[in-house]
């Protein structure tokens, strides 16, 4: 199975990070993605970009220390349920990884980040071409029972342009993908 098909989620703590990351170039903040995911999202934007949209990356890899940060800071602003629905707990973050990343949307020379873009067109756009450049939109709409958070169209999960179009075209999530390969694997 491809590494990059490992799983991180409120069941599945994430090990060691063994994949060799990258600076990217965000105009929005200093992130560090692993380098064929940020290689990815390089193309993604270019074709975005051709659709009159211009997104770059909000937040990709955090350390164990960061993503406490981000869990607890979340926590003192918008309360305990808000974070446990849209934030991983340290050690259970899929940006640990570095194959995880937030991306954002800059018009008129502002960001837009998370829940500032939603209802925007270019989310709708991002969701139907990401598979084609290997990504995931991480927790998509209807799945929230599956994977445990709440919706985010602007996360993506970097996950190999064969696995990204089977969960795309099967609208499955990672989890069920995973699941459903494990069951092959099983009754061959």
């Amino acid at each position: 199975m491809s590494k990059y098909l490992i799983l991180v989620n409120k069941n599945h703590k994430f090990k060691d990070n063994n994949f060799h990351l990258v600076e990217t170039n965000s105009a929005y903040a200093k992130v560090y993605l692993e380098e064929k995911t940020y290689q990815q999202f390089l193309k993604l934007k270019d074709y975005i970009k051709k659709k009159g949209y211009d997104i770059d990356i909000e937040s990709g890899y955090r350390s164990y220390e960061e993503q406490e940060l981000v869990f607890n800071e979340t926590k003192m602003q918008k309360g305990l349920e808000h974070t446990l629905k849209y934030v991983a707990k340290p050690g259970y973050s899929e940006h640990q990884t570095g194959l995880a990343l937030d991306f954002c949307l800059k018009e008129n020379n502002n960001f837009y980040v998370d829940f500032e873009m939603t209802n925007h067109s270019v989310l709708e756009i991002v969701a139907s071409v990401s598979f084609q450049f290997g990504f995931i939109i991480r927790y998509p709409k209807g799945k929230e029972k599956v994977t445990g958070y709440g919706y985010e169209p602007w996360h993506l999960r970097y996950v190999g342009k064969k696995a990204a179009l089977d969960i795309y075209k099967n609208n499955l999530t990672l989890e069920e993908y995973l699941e459903r390969i494990e069951h092959n694997a099983r009754n061959s």
